[in-house]
């Protein structure tokens, strides 16, 4: 079982591409799900025990330093967390750690490219292994005319 905690904040109406801000939550989402499948099964005897299986989803609305109102999500899992290696390559077209067949290595190079180039975004991660990863999606509330 995997237990979602949602911390939802008020927020605006947001100009985006929905779909393709949809395929980005999916692909964080699923990442999510094979990353604390993975602990459960690597270091099931050492974390398993009292830990609940959760996905965090926060999301909140600010002003950056020039004033410009942004909503920001953040997808927080307590899987099993990344290493070194794929902390350098995670935005890499083609780089996975999944076994052959799973992933095809570009749900998180796709997902970069929606935020910052088609919603004038940021994707941000923090990432301890053995403890989890989170992903932060920060995008203006209003995009640029002609844009969306």
């Amino acid at each position: 079982d995997i237990h979602i905690l949602k911390q939802y904040g008020e927020l605006l109406l947001v100009d985006c591409y929905a779909s393709s801000i949809n395929q980005v939550f999916m692909s964080l989402l699923n990442n999510a799900i094979d990353a604390i499948d993975e602990r459960c099964h690597q270091l099931a005897p050492i974390l398993r025990q009292g830990q609940l299986n959760s996905i965090e989803i926060h999301t909140e609305l600010h002003q950056d330093e020039m004033g410009v109102e942004r909503v920001s999500i953040r997808i927080q899992d307590n899987g099993i967390g990344m290493s070194e290696n794929t902390l350098k390559n995670a935005f890499d077209p083609f780089f996975t750690t999944k076994p052959i067949g799973k992933g095809t290595g570009l749900g998180l190079s796709i997902g970069y490219q929606i935020i910052t180039e088609q919603h004038h975004g940021k994707l941000t991660f923090t990432s301890t292994v053995g403890e989890g990863t989170a992903f932060i999606i920060d995008i203006p509330i209003t995009q640029p005319k002609g844009n969306v």
